[in-house]
């Protein structure tokens, strides 16, 4: 905690300017849950001014990781960060949110968040010669295609070969998670343990296609914090097939649908991918219109940093206020790059179209 000192007593001392950009303030009504009234707790705890009970660590899961606040901040604290600290303090002591443990144990015995063997799920979607050890490019699909997005990686293969790519593998060992989950439960020691077998199982590959923008950023950014750092390049899917759909569109059917994307928080705060998303989406002809709050300031789906898990019925209800503000968009569907954000929005109840990006060029490609 102690690199931390001055990022905590920052936020604790600060008069709450970024408190109207925090979603589950929002949502929740509480300034116990602001960023203001989470750091503050945890600083708290750092000084022993307060219990160690579960109750005051439960703040610490009041996040969903989506550094809003920072883009707001004066000195650009990531409130994230602290509290997953907090997190992994909560968990040494056994005063962790227990909601959790069933992903941990899941990943140990499963390698993802489900209790599926999802390895299997892929031998029996795809052929083998996607498996070959002599590919160097791979799709990392992570947890949520290779178990309830199937088809959109099946999509994904797809888009590839239509543009040439026939070179290609699927990421398919025991460890189909990167870690993500693990990381932002405080569970690091799992974490760090962990991500040696996924690096491992990386080993010989040149490229790294990750599907999901959480994927990319604990790929990039988080092994590298645990001296796991991947000499692969990593890339997200908009990254990878941009180029190629510059050189293809121009000679396509155009489809002029009406669109709105909305920026998952790991493309836009995380790492800083706005503009390829949309460039993809106006080459297939659609027309494109934006949330009000965009880009750099999307608001969160709520699905965010395990938030789903341990408070589900806020994480609904905050995706259900980024719905609201598409409806006033007027657009055909909601497209985006995550799939954590499909997931919720459709869990959401309300009647609303949600896409993958891999969905529209899908469709695109396959006119003739």
């Amino acid at each position: 905690m102690n690199h931390k000192k001055k990022e905590l007593e920052f936020c604790t001392t600060c008069p709450k300017l970024c408190r109207f950009a925090c979603p589950v303030a929002n949502a929740e009504y509480r300034e116990s849950v602001t960023p203001w009234g989470k750091v503050s707790m945890l600083y708290y705890l750092s000084k022993n001014y307060v219990a160690h009970t579960t109750e005051n660590y439960d703040l610490m899961y009041h996040c969903t990781g989506c550094l809003m606040c920072r883009e707001f901040c004066e000195h650009q604290i990531s409130v994230s960060d602290l509290l997953i600290s907090g997190r992994n303090r909560a968990y040494d002591k056994s005063r962790h949110n227990r909601k959790l443990d069933k992903s941990l144990s899941n990943i140990k015995n499963y390698g993802s968040i489900f209790s599926d063997n999802l390895q299997e799920n892929l031998n029996a979607s795809f052929d083998s010669i996607y498996f070959s050890s002599h590919l160097k490019v791979v799709i990392f699909a992570g947890c949520l295609y290779s178990s309830k997005q199937i088809e959109t990686l099946k999509k994904t293969i797809y888009i590839l070969e239509q543009l040439g790519v026939d070179y290609t593998g699927v990421y398919n060992h025991p460890e189909i998670c990167c870690g993500y989950p693990l990381y932002f439960s405080g569970f690091h020691k799992e974490f760090s343990s962990y991500i040696k077998k996924v690096k491992r199982n990386l080993s010989g590959k040149k490229k790294i296609i990750a599907l999901c923008p959480a994927c990319a950023y604990t790929l990039k950014a988080l092994y590298p914090q645990f001296d796991q750092s991947l000499s692969q390049q990593v890339l997200t899917f908009s990254e990878f097939i941009l180029p190629y759909m510059r050189a293809t569109s121009r000679n396509r059917k155009k489809k002029t649908e009406h669109y709105v994307y909305h920026d998952p928080c790991f493309m836009s705060r995380y790492l800083k991918i706005t503009e390829e998303p949309r460039e993809i989406i106006r080459s297939t002809g659609a027309i494109l219109s934006e949330f009000l709050w965009n880009r750099n300031n999307s608001i969160c789906c709520g699905g965010g940093s395990m938030f789903k898990s341990t408070n589900p019925e806020v994480a609904l209800d905050i995706a259900k206020k980024r719905i609201e503000e598409y409806n006033a968009t007027g657009a055909k569907a909601i497209i985006t790059s995550c799939p954590s954000c499909i997931k919720i929005f459709k869990e959401s109840e309300l009647d609303v179209q949600t896409l993958d990006l891999i969905d529209i060029v899908y469709d695109f490609l396959k006119e003739k």
